[in-house]
């Protein structure tokens, strides 16, 4: 599920490339300090080194400095490539240890502490939470050790103790693959709670944003988005305009048909509004009959074509409340470039709009006064 969760965001995406860099920086380190290990221990000891001075700082300071380097560089190159799948990424950068160990316990003699260093690899792969590549490293460090076994065979060394080192540091990788793959699947089912926990909280915050029976934004929500979309048009000069519903002899809905009857009004109103939303409208409930539409970049003349949408799908309300024909709706609407008074004065504004079509007969929508237009 992780390895899921990985891929499918942009942001899971990066953090196991941040990973892979900074192991290559580990590997840096390392071979810095294995080249740094190898001249101190050539100045400090060089009258008992084992081997003469030439083949020493060939093959324990050149060959580390230039081919371990080099090898280091390449996967560097490599990892930061957009050409190359991340799971490739990752399993380069684990194997530049691989060959840093290998290359240590083939050229010395403490075989079963070097080859103990393959464990590294093994537990460095669960920052990647993918069990295949821990497996991976599992089967490459027991490799080294059976390469070096090999090498023991050649030089006439491998006798049955040299066998027992080796076969016990196998039994050492099995054993820290069994625990790198339990810390994985334990991170994995750490991280469903987390997400499952995550979700309910996000799907928590966002009842507390909707008005429980027609399903809109309420009150509460908003307000917050009149001021949110006030400082945002403000910032790039753009207009806000602000729709106000009412729905027509509502009470006499609920009179002559029953509260049942209204509740079906109020929420048909509802789907209608919902249908209009988009990214810059927002539709909300304001309580009882009274509901509103929230234009971000949008001038008067556009949101009243969209208002007057509304009305007409409206008046097809199947509901009849007494002699009226059909359930109709009126409603203001203010516009206004935001200055520093919004946005108290565009709620006022269309309030009264919506004042000036319910004593103008209702069943319309009306423009306030002083609305910017369109140029």
């Amino acid at each position: 599920m992780f390895k899921d969760f990985c891929r499918n965001s942009g942001k899971a995406y990066q953090e196991p490339i941040k990973w892979c860099r900074s192991i290559i920086k580990v590997a840096y380190i390392t071979v810095a300090l294995i080249v740094l290990a190898h001249v101190i221990w050539f100045f400090a000891a060089r009258r008992v080194l084992a081997w003469p001075a030439d083949i020493y700082v060939k093959d324990y300071i050149l060959f580390p400095a230039v081919v371990l380097t080099t090898l280091t560089f390449l996967v560097d190159r490599l990892v930061n490539s957009p050409h190359i799948p991340l799971t490739v990424k990752e399993y380069l950068s684990l194997f530049l240890f691989i060959v840093y160990s290998f290359y240590l316990f083939w050229t010395h003699d403490i075989a079963k502490v070097l080859l103990a260093s393959c464990i590294l690899p093994i537990f460095a792969s669960t920052l990647f939470s993918n069990v295949k590549i821990t497996r991976w490293m599992f089967w490459m460090s027991c490799l080294a050790a059976i390469l070096l076994g090999l090498k023991l065979l050649f030089n006439n060394r491998l006798d049955s103790s040299a066998l027992m080192e080796v076969f016990v540091v196998c039994f050492m990788y099995y054993c820290s693959y069994l625990l790198a793959k339990l810390l994985i699947r334990y991170g994995h089912d750490h991280l469903e709670t987390l997400m499952i926990y995550n979700n309910r909280q996000q799907s928590m915050e966002e009842q507390l944003k909707l008005d429980p029976f027609t399903g809109l934004y309420n009150k509460k929500t908003f307000d917050n988005d009149l001021l949110r979309f006030s400082q945002e048009c403000k910032g790039m000069k753009m207009p806000l305009s602000l729709a106000m519903f009412d729905i027509d002899h509502f009470k006499n809905v609920n009179d002559y048909c029953g509260h049942a009857a209204g509740d079906r009004v109020l929420l048909y109103l509802a789907q209608i509004l919902q249908s209009v939303q988009a990214e810059n409208i927002h539709a909300f409930r304001m309580g009882g009959d009274e509901f509103s539409l929230l234009f971000k970049d949008c001038y008067a003349e556009e949101a009243a074509r969209i208002c007057e949408e509304v009305r007409q799908k409206m008046a097809l309300c199947p509901m009849r409340a007494g002699d009226e024909k059909s359930i109709t709706i009126s409603c203001g609407i203010a516009c206004g470039l935001v200055v520093e008074t919004l946005p108290d004065p565009l709620t006022i504004a269309a309030d009264s709009a919506l004042y000036l079509a319910k004593t103008n007969g209702r069943d319309r929508v009306v423009i306030g006064a002083n609305a910017p237009e369109k140029s």
